[in-house]
């Protein structure tokens, strides 16, 4: 009988040393579904900073959300040039249609791709102070985008510089969206931003 009890006494203790302690924490697990780098817009920079953490991280999903429903994009040199090339339809009735479907094509394109890059830098326009105030504002960045296309080895590289000025407004839950973006080269003539988002323009 004791041979019994004790037999049943060490099944008891190896059962009990395998059992997990219900009371233990469970290890931090990441969001489902959360891709990129992002935070809630709570301010205008914060929209900002998630379009250039977007755009280099190519998440259109995060992207999307810096603009408002009425979003306008506006490039008025690269609208006259196209004009003038017989392409007046280029920058013609850019909403957020447009920006979001133009945008996936950059980002497809060179995330799908170890021979073309893309990389975008941000930051404050010099001459120019940010206008912040409860319900709207205007940012003004000045940007470089360049992009490297390798052929057979030998890389080609492009660069866009000019300056973005960003007019956002406050909407619901206190987020901030881009309401209207103005894109200006650094230098009349040159390869800006709207240059290398309408070649994406289907």
């Amino acid at each position: 009988m004791n041979k019994h009890v004790f037999i049943l006494a060490m099944c008891a203790v190896m059962i009990a040393g395998c059992a997990k302690n219900p009371f233990s924490t469970r290890g931090t697990e990441p969001p489902i579904g959360a891709a990129g780098t992002w935070e809630t817009p709570h301010s205008p920079e914060a929209v900002v900073g998630n379009l250039l953490n977007a755009y280099n991280e190519h998440v259109i999903s995060n992207y999307q959300l810096c603009f408002s429903d009425s979003f306008l994009f506006s490039s008025p040199e690269d609208s006259i040039d196209a004009t003038a090339g017989g392409r007046p339809y280029l920058f013609l009735d850019w909403n957020k249609q447009t920006e979001v479907s133009v945008s996936t094509s950059i980002f497809i394109t060179f995330s799908n791709s170890d021979t073309m890059k893309q990389y975008l830098i941000l930051y404050p326009a010099s001459g120019h102070v940010d206008q912040i105030n409860y319900t709207d504002a205007i940012l003004y960045r000045d940007y470089s985008i360049q992009t490297v296309m390798t052929h057979a080895g030998i890389p080609d590289t492009t660069n866009y510089h000019g300056q973005a000025t960003f007019h956002l407004i406050q909407e619901t839950l206190s987020w901030w969206t881009i309401q209207w973006w103005e894109d200006l080269p650094a230098q009349s003539g040159a390869l800006d931003w709207g240059d290398f988002k309408a070649e994406y323009r289907q």
